[in-house]
């Protein structure tokens, strides 16, 4: 009997690659089994983001710059708020447990810390203070409290790096996210280093792993949050409360604070003083003043001198971002002038008189 590929009709390429096959004999491979890592090269993806768990994100990880939707708002207020000096820490909460099960390493958390000093930075447009020079500045006690969030460094910022506005993110590992997948959760906080009041808060859950893309798009997400709150803030929205900070030195007491404080309240522009403290022994008194200012601390300082009266006596050492230290210096008299005008049918008197309160006086030294 003949073979069947003799027997075939088939073109001519056809029979010839048959006839190949009949005279090779047919081999048996061996499929590798799935342990076989040299075999199979997966191709990782990232998780797809659960509908609605976090709205619409934000963030371009790979092109060029593409303004956040708050970022325009965030600017303007950056600039009518005269510039207020920003700096971005990321604090790291220790929980051993879980970052095994992330095999999460500092670095990891520094590509946070750098993802949003790069969008709070707004291409440029916004100065962003280095972290790392708190750790040349401040002693190492000091610094090892700003990692663990401890709100008492905050004045050593305020006035060893002019720090106004602190970014706080304290990050750490989570398995109470909305996936119920492993994430890190990160809680941001904008403080204001003059009272350590909060400017914004907001908080986000990121999935794992910390890859690029993701901790571009949560810290994205983050960023712009953060960046509402401070346009709202700054910008002086209705419902924004964002007082001068008004510090006095070295005034004999607390009579005398509270004179100076009656004072303020007479500055033109000035819708409210809050007294937010005041302290003083035998030798000397200090008091800080909440004040509700439609200006810069200059103009309030200007005011305060000229507009009021109070020409000597007190100085001004300090006028950052929003915050006005002043110092009593030296006798300070608060005049008070009244004019009272008399009409009569044949002349226009006018009697002037001029009264003068105590005298407030510096510490004694």
């Amino acid at each position: 009997m003949a073979k069947p590929c003799s027997i075939l009709v088939l073109t001519a390429s056809a029979l010839i690659g048959l006839l190949g096959g009949c005279s090779q004999p047919v081999q048996n491979f061996a499929i590798p089994g799935p342990q076989d890592q040299a075999a199979y090269q997966p191709v990782p993806y990232q998780k797809p983001l659960p509908p609605g768990a976090y709205g619409q994100t934000t963030g371009n990880p790979y092109a060029g710059h593409v303004p956040l939707p708050d970022e325009a708002a965030y600017v303007q207020a950056y600039q009518n708020q005269r510039e207020p000096r920003l700096m971005v820490e990321v604090i790291r909460v220790p929980t051993p447990t879980t970052d095994r099960q992330i095999s999460a390493s500092q670095a990891d958390f520094d590509a946070i810390q750098i993802s949003m000093i790069d969008y709070l930075n707004a291409n440029g447009q916004v100065d962003i203070q280095d972290p790392s020079m708190a750790q040349q500045v401040l002693s190492r006690e000091s610094f090892l409290r700003l990692q663990n969030g401890d709100p008492r460094v905050l004045p050593l910022l305020k006035h060893q790096l002019k720090t106004d506005v602190l970014i706080e993110i304290k990050a750490a590992p989570t398995g109470q996210s909305s996936t119920g997948e492993p994430a890190i959760r990160m809680l941001a906080s904008a403080i204001s280093t003059t009272d350590a009041r909060v400017l914004g808060a907001a908080y986000v859950d990121m999935p794992l792993p910390m890859s690029k893309t993701n901790i571009n798009m949560y810290t994205g997400y983050l960023a712009d949050k953060i960046m509402q709150k401070l346009s709202g803030v700054w910008g002086g929205s209705a419902t924004a409360y964002n007082p001068l900070v008004v510090r006095i030195y070295n005034a004999a007491g607390i009579d005398d604070l509270l004179a100076i404080k009656r004072f303020v309240e007479k500055v033109p522009g000035v819708s409210l003083v809050v007294n937010r403290g005041m302290t003083g022994s035998s030798a000397t008194a200090y008091g800080r003043l909440a004040v509700q200012y439609d200006g810069s601390p200059g103009d309030f300082y200007s005011a305060l001198k000229q507009d009021v009266g109070v020409s000597t006596g007190i100085k001004a050492f300090d006028l950052q971002n929003n915050t006005v230290d002043l110092e009593v210096t030296g006798p300070m008299v608060l005049k008070t002038t009244i004019i009272k005008t008399k009409t009569t049918t044949v002349r226009t008197q006018t009697q002037q008189r001029i009264t003068q309160q105590q005298a407030i006086n510096p510490a004694g030294q």
